[in-house]
């Protein structure tokens, strides 16, 4: 009997899968699959040698499921750890990390530092406290004159015309419609 395993697949892996298979039964050839796939005839040709050599796991990346190159050994991780949950524990990541080079010799950037100690426990990713409002809006006032607002700015309107300096612009603003108030005085 043969054994049967699960095998992780994308939905468009699984469509690749298809379209191969139509393939290799003659169903359709090369230059529409291509077309199908959005691929050249080329990378088809080199997907229908791979499913025959390899059947569906030919398609599929040979990396997946693999640590990545780049990961810190488990060793070193734990060692990360252990030093930060008995000497730094109440240090940031980024103070940690800064103490781990200078005590330590251990260079890793702190956001690597934050993640390990994250994975192991030691430390906990504080979500941002949310300020208060710095200032609460106001209701518009119901009737027309109820509330008028005034602004002004100084400023050499006049260009210092008849022996004026500065002069102050007024603006009176009616709070219920929004609207400026004419007047002039």
């Amino acid at each position: 009997m043969a054994k049967t395993f699960l095998l992780p697949m994308s939905v468009k892996e699984i469509d690749r899968l298809e379209i191969i298979k139509q393939l290799l039964h003659r169903e359709i050839n090369g230059p529409m699959a291509a077309r199908t796939l959005a691929l050249s005839t080329r990378q088809i040709r080199r997907l229908k040698f791979a499913v025959k050599k390899n059947g569906a796991r030919g398609l599929i990346h040979g990396n997946r499921g693999q640590p990545s190159p780049n990961r810190l050994p488990d060793q070193e991780r734990k060692k990360i750890a252990a030093i930060v949950s008995e000497k730094y524990l109440d240090f940031s990541p980024t103070f940690a990390a800064e103490k781990l080079s200078e005590l330590h010799g251990i260079t890793h950037d702190p956001k690597t530092i934050q993640t390990v100690l994250i994975e192991a426990d030691v430390w906990t990713k504080r979500t941002k406290l949310k300020k208060e409002q710095h200032r609460s809006w106001r209701e518009r006032r119901p009737a027309y004159g109820d509330l008028v607002q005034f602004d002004g700015s100084y400023e050499h309107w006049f260009e210092d015309r008849n022996g004026t300096d500065e002069a102050c612009l007024l603006a009176a603003i009616d709070d219920a419609t929004g609207n400026i108030i004419p007047r002039a005085v």
